[in-house]
C-alpha cells in the first residue's frame, strides 16, 4: 500500500487513560526524586540513554484503541524488546502535520506510524484497514517490559523502521505533541514508594 492509499484522519488516544508511568523512584541528597525516563527523548540513564515514545500505566488487558484511521503496517508477538507490538500506519489531518512542523517535527509525506509494545493480546493483522478509536490490542508486559508494572510503551514515528538509540529519535516525534499526558497521579513512583518505606 503507498500513501495515496491513505486518507487523511482525526487522531484520538491510544488508551482510554492517558496516565504516564513513573518508572523510576532513586534516593537523591534531602529525600526521593522521580525521573521522566517514561517520557520520549534522552531521559534514559540520567539522560545518555534515548527513550524512543512514551510509558503509560496501565493494568493488564487494558484496550488499546487504533490512533486514527489507517492499515496495520506489522504485527509481532515475541520481539526481544517490544514483545507482542503493532505498528499503525496513517495519514494525519493536514491541521496535526501543520501543527506538528511548527513544533520542529518535519514529516515529509504526511504519513506517520504509531507504535504499540509490550502487549498481551493483538486483535488486529498485518494488511487490515481499522478505523480511529478500534481495538487493536490489551496492554500487558512482554518484551523487556517490568512484569510488575505493566504499561504501554507508544511511539510516534515518521517511517517505519527509524532505528535505535539516539540516532532513531530523529524518526521520531514526541507523542506529547499530539496527545495529552497526565502526570497528575504518578502510580509507579508512588507505589515503590510505599513498598520501600
Amino acid at each position: 500500500m503507498n500513501q495515496s492509499d491513505l486518507t487523511e484522519s482525526q487522531v484520538a488516544a491510544p488508551l482510554q487513560a492517558m496516565r504516564v508511568r513513573w518508572d523510576s523512584l532513586q534516593p537523591t541528597k534531602g529525600g526521593m526524586t522521580t525521573f521522566d525516563s517514561p517520557r520520549f527523548g534522552m531521559t534514559r540513564n540520567g539522560g545518555t540513554r534515548a527513550h524512543s515514545g512514551i510509558d503509560l500505566v496501565a493494568p493488564v488487558g487494558t484496550p488499546i484503541f487504533a490512533v486514527a484511521d489507517g492499515v496495520i503496517e506489522q504485527t509481532r508477538l515475541a520481539h526481544p524488546m517490544f514483545g507482542a507490538d503493532i505498528l499503525l500506519k496513517f495519514k494525519p489531518v493536514a491541521a496535526w502535520r501543520g501543527y506538528l512542523a511548527r513544533a520542529g517535527s518535519k514529516d515529509d509525506d504526511g504519513v506517520l506510524f504509531a507504535h504499540y509494545a509490550h502487549l498481551s493480546a493483538l486483535r488486529v493483522i498485518a494488511g487490515q484497514r481499522v478505523r480511529r478509536g478500534m481495538l487493536i490490542g490489551l496492554t500487558g508486559t512482554s518484551g523487556n517490559a517490568d512484569q510488575a508494572y505493566p504499561h504501554l510503551h507508544f511511539e510516534l514515528r515518521k517511517v517505519a523502521r527509524p532505528g535505535t538509540g539516539a540516532a532513531g529519535l530523529h524518526n521520531r516525534i514526541d507523542p506529547e505533541l499530539m496527545f495529552r499526558v497526565d502526570f497528575s497521579a504518578p502510580v509507579e513512583a508512588l507505589l515503590r514508594a510505599t513498598h520501600t518505606a
